[in-house]
């Protein structure tokens, strides 16, 4: 599609809401989505709604979700399943944004939908199993919560009703993945062993294989299974998992179109787009792995069959054609023409790089060479082609995660071991392949602050400054190029803003590990383990009951004044044991706080005052030297401190006795302390007895 907003600014954008933002079923509707953005010329905000670090348990939309983040730039959104609830949802319809649902419908909610034909999928694998191998009693396990698990549980109960079979046990999971599995193998066999389980996810499917296993009940020789999803790892678990598979690259791809149209002003109705499923039969489901041994085909033309093996394997809304294909392989091989026939057939294994797609055209290919008169040394040529490139896609996987590790190491070292780094500014993201980045941290009142951002390669700064959680991230960070990334910097009860960065969308890990969500993980935990040292520090140099720096903070900092002007006083309340002894702890207590309060109101800047201990305070004096300016300052000392204090309904009255000691004149900290505390004890000598407490 060629791009048609070539104009659009920040405010065009297009927005996608996610639990997660990268993954292997997320991340890859999010590059669909940022693809077909792309397309029409839009810059694309993905914003996951999930915490950082959060666990992949959310159904139904997260409640904890309600931020309007990005709004003064996104035109619409694209939200997919479990991002937001209903709430939301209404409350981007008031405020004017129109929204697409991908992969999920929300009751009493009239919006464009995409989903994958649910139905279609389970009445293929249900049928399978009645028709392939005989399963008569067939159990269903799902989180009947979500609308789309609900759509793939009421196909089961049609095929079940076609064949005049009678349900098997309903075992509800309390998610879409491996943990909502709640119920026991006594759930699954206690009316009799069903002959399958239809599992509606993948996840739920792998959750439940494990509970059965460890009850001692074997797939397939115990029960046959099904999942729906197809992720990558189906292929790979053991026993293989049957699985019917969702064109997630097309789902996105078409929300982003419809949401375009409407934002275009084209009326678009409130209709459900379904595009086809595809059911892979597998070892879990008693089948021959998918792979190994290609079914039987009723079409006698080898060039038929080669098409239709080829069809297989296509995956939908890619631009491949497998007759087209079929026709350039047959040609080719006919001609003596390898590399011509290889090279088609690379382009379908782009498509869909995985071991079972190369084995299944590998042999596609065998199975017409055997039908035609086709040079064995070609087909070796294109068998062994397509396994190099298969390698290569593999080595270049295993090269990118073995960076994502490196790069999680180095990050960990910066933010959580370094002190000379600082977690606010966003330099540290140069270890990641991010281009550019902007942090918005909270400050003590709740307001959010952006700090300075920063930039891989030249363009317009990211400046610091008060921000709102719609206008971030900031506009300079968003535009044509790599979408922008928003994650909320929160691990637990700790909220420290949010964190965004523009960067290709990571599909190669599982959901929830992608490095933004990584990144935002390990700032909230560097910007907590920096306060919590911040707080240790402070506890170990002050006073906790007056927040005055403590003895040991004063006397580390006293040798830096010893031999230039200055002078240290030491103070120790006349009276105050007679205030603690008739009014209380508690009021002696208060009594220290108001002198410590009284003592900053009178020090200069600069000037540094601390409690010794007990009812004894020094301060430090820079630059003071003898004279009446110093004079002057230790009768306003002895004056404020000496005014009456209300505690309760009682007053006190208690004096000062200031001892001073010059840092010119002083040849060590220690010295200047003896020197402070001999005159302080003259002084008290000539005082007379302070009356205390009326």
């Amino acid at each position: 599609m060629a791009a048609d907003g070539a104009d659009m600014g920040v405010g065009d954008s297009v927005g996608v809401l996610s639990p997660f933002v990268g993954g292997t079923y997320y991340g890859s509707l999010v590059a669909g989505t940022a693809a077909a953005a792309a397309a029409h010329g839009r810059p694309l905000i993905a914003i996951q709604t999930l915490d950082a670090a959060a666990e992949l348990s959310v159904s139904g939309g997260n409640p904890a979700f309600d931020a309007p983040v990005a709004w003064d730039h996104i035109a619409g959104f694209v939200v997919l399943a479990d991002a937001v609830n209903v709430g939301y949802l209404r409350r981007l319809h008031e405020a004017g944004k129109p929204v697409v649902l991908v992969g999920h419908t929300v009751a009493g909610l009239q919006r464009p939908t995409v989903l994958a034909d649910n139905g279609n999928g389970v009445r293929a694998a249900v049928t399978h199993l009645i028709q392939e191998h005989g399963c008569a009693r067939i159990a269903f396990t799902g989180f009947l919560a979500s609308t789309d698990i609900r759509e793939r549980h009421e196909a089961y109960l049609d095929v079940l009703r076609e064949h005049g079979l009678t349900p098997g046990p309903l075992l509800p999971a309390t998610t879409n993945v491996e943990n909502g599995i709640a119920w026991t193998a006594r759930d699954f066999v206690r009316d009799g062993k069903p002959d399958a389980l239809v599992a509606a996810t993948d996840r739920n499917a792998i959750g439940a294989q494990r509970v059965l296993a460890a009850a001692g009940l074997d797939c397939p020789a115990d029960y046959l299974m099904t999942g729906f999803d197809n992720l990558d790892l189906a292929a790979y678990v053991r026993p293989e998992l049957a699985s019917a598979g969702q064109p997630l690259d097309a789902m996105s791809r078409l929300g982003v179109d419809l949401l375009v149209r409407e934002l275009g002003g084209e009326k678009v109705p409130a209709v459900a787009h379904r595009l086809p499923t595809r059911f892979v039969p597998r070892t879990s489901c008693g089948c021959t792995a998918f792979a190994e041994r290609l079914p039987p085909l009723t079409a006698g033309n080898p060039r038929r069959r080669l098409a239709h093996r080829l069809a297989a394997m296509v995956v939908f809304g890619t631009d491949v054609d497998p007759d087209a294909t079929a026709t350039v392989v047959a040609d080719a091989l006919e001609a003596g023409s390898a590399g011509a026939a290889a090279e088609a057939l690379n382009t379908l294994l782009a498509t869909s790089p995985t071991q079972e797609t190369l084995r299944v055209i590998c042999r596609a290919v065998q199975e017409y060479a055997g039908s035609a008169a086709v040079d064995p040394r070609d087909v070796q040529d294109i068998v062994m082609f397509l396994g190099r490139s298969y390698n290569w896609l593999q080595l270049g996987d295993q090269l990118h995660l073995r960076s994502l590790i490196s790069v999680n190491y180095d990050l960990s070292m910066v933010l959580l071991h370094r002190r000379d780094a600082d977690p606010r500014d966003p330099a540290w993201l140069s270890l990641t392949p991010a281009t550019a980045g902007s942090i918005a941290l909270r400050d003590r009142a709740g307001a959010l602050v952006r700090t300075p951002g920063w930039r891989r390669h030249h363009g317009p700064p990211i400046p610091a400054g008060p921000t709102t959680v719609e206008a971030f991230p900031p506009a300079e960070l968003v535009g044509p190029g790599d979408p922008v990334f928003v994650v909320r910097a929160k691990v637990g009860e700790s909220d420290r803003g949010w964190l965004a960065l523009a960067d290709k969308v990571e599909n190669r890990v599982e959901d929830g590990r992608e490095l933004v969500n990584q990144c935002a993980a390990l700032l909230t935990v560097a910007l907590d383990l920096r306060e919590q040292e911040a707080q240790l520090l402070w506890a170990a140099q002050s006073d906790r009951l007056t927040g005055l720096p403590n003895r040991s903070s004063f006397t580390a900092a006293l040798p830096l004044m010893v031999g230039h002007p200055g002078a240290v006083l030491f103070l120790d309340l006349d009276g105050f044991k007679k205030v603690n002894d008739t009014l209380g702890h508690h009021a002696g207590d208060e009594l220290l706080i108001r002198v410590a309060d009284r003592l900053r109101q009178c020090l200069r800047e600069g000037d540094l005052a601390a409690r010794f201990g007990g009812d004894e305070f020094v301060v430090l004096l820079a630059g003071s030297v003898p004279g009446p300016d110093q004079d002057r300052l230790l009768e306003r000392l002895r004056t404020t401190i000496s005014a009456p204090y209300r505690l309760g309904d009682r007053t006190a009255r208690i004096g000062v006795s200031i001892g001073v000691a010059d840092c010119a004149t002083g040849t060590s900290a220690d010295q200047l302390l003896r020197d402070a505390d001999t005159s302080m004890y003259a002084v008290k000598a000539a005082r007379g007895r302070t009356p205390v407490h009326r």
